[in-house]
């Protein structure tokens, strides 16, 4: 029993101890600054995946030169490179503006961006070889889908975490401008 009173005082003691510290603590202020570090690297991070969907999309009026599309479905994809330069544009804006803000490093790890490969070179082969006519229109149509909800929500996300008003103010746009990407994909679904 007096070894558990004993222990017990002696961890309220620490405890209290740090409390005393405060922030003069080492562990506490490098904890602090721990998460304070991670959060320009989470956001830039954020801002390498929302430029690299964007710059995978401005390469869509490709697919459609080589496949037989119908007009409405052509006029969809130009519409989806123009939002997607658009895009790519607003975000080196940003970059330039402030030397902290950084896109150029995959956040990922190694097996995720492995599963994204594969999962795009999937999407590829189908899109070229495994569909035709209104299979590859509907093809298209699924992936514009996804694509474009990938992209809204990360601009959605990097916009709510991010402290910069113009970068926020540019980020609701982007978001929304892959909104309406992604609806017109819902609309010409259903017809």
């Amino acid at each position: 029993m007096n070894h558990y009173i004993y222990r017990s005082s002696l961890n309220f003691s620490i405890f209290a101890l740090l409390i005393c510290l405060g922030s003069s603590s080492p562990l506490i202020s490098r904890a602090g600054a721990s998460e304070a570090s991670e959060r320009p690297e989470q956001l830039n991070g954020g801002y390498y995946l929302l430029h690299h969907v964007c710059e995978d999309e401005t390469n869509l009026p490709l697919l459609v030169a080589i496949k037989h599309t119908p007009p409405e479905i052509a006029s969809y994809v130009d519409k989806i490179a123009k939002t997607s330069r658009e895009s790519i544009t607003a975000l080196d804006r940003l970059q330039k503006g402030d030397a902290t803000l950084q896109s150029d490093k995959n956040p990922l790890p190694p097996i995720e961006r492995d599963v994204r490969q594969s999962i795009r070179d999937d999407k590829e082969h189908q899109l070229l070889f495994g569909t035709t006519d209104t299979e590859f229109v509907r093809a298209l149509l699924v992936s514009q889908i996804e694509a474009s909800g990938y992209a809204l929500n990360l601009a959605k996300v990097l916009s709510e975490q991010e402290k910069n008003p113009d970068r926020v103010k540019a980020l609701q746009h982007i978001s929304a401008k892959w909104l309406t990407i992604r609806n017109e994909a819902y609309r010409l679904l259903r017809t």
